[in-house]
């Protein structure tokens, strides 16, 4: 038993290492403006996190349960930055799949590049990559679905107050 919980925490140190690449090379495919920025950040960060979890991320609600059952059976650390990270990204792609009105966006500031949901092309935006892993950090339990419908939610309604 011990073995096995072993080996299964060793995967994610394996994706954690990838993802450090893929994010200390980001600039060189991850650009400013692009509508496809963030899109392919989401599928080499899925890629990695496919290894994780054992299944395949589609983009779809069950990739929400995915994500639940990875932080449920505590096969992330919550320092894994990069790999919680990359859990963030899979969580913005479904909510790209599932709301038709929404893209991904590339916004740069001081900090650097980070991918955004944006709603049609104004400057509604919303960050996956941390939503998950500044909750896990602090030790505060994630419930994905909850925070996924929360997200719609509040995206709706700031989009009726006229936050455009």
């Amino acid at each position: 038993m011990g073995r096995r919980a072993t080996r299964v925490r060793s995967r994610p140190a394996a994706a954690e290492r990838a993802l450090r690449a893929v994010a200390l090379g980001r600039k060189n495919w991850l650009f400013a403006g692009s509508d496809d920025g963030g899109e392919r950040a989401a599928a080499i960060y899925s890629l990695v996190i496919n290894e994780a979890l054992g299944s395949k991320l589609n983009g779809s609600r069950a990739d929400l349960l995915l994500i639940q059952k990875l932080q449920d059976a505590g096969t992330v650390e919550r320092e894994a930055t990069y790999t919680l990270q990359a859990l963030g990204l899979a969580f913005g792609k479904v909510f790209i799949e599932e709301n038709a009105d929404y893209d991904w966006w590339m916004v740069q500031d001081e900090f650097g590049r980070d991918p955004a949901i944006r709603y049609k092309q104004s400057s509604l935006l919303a960050y996956p990559r941390t939503m998950i892993s500044k909750r896990l950090e602090v030790g505060e339990p994630v419930n994905v679905t909850e925070l996924f419908d929360g997200l719609c939610r509040k995206m709706e309604e700031l989009i009726e107050k006229g936050w455009l």
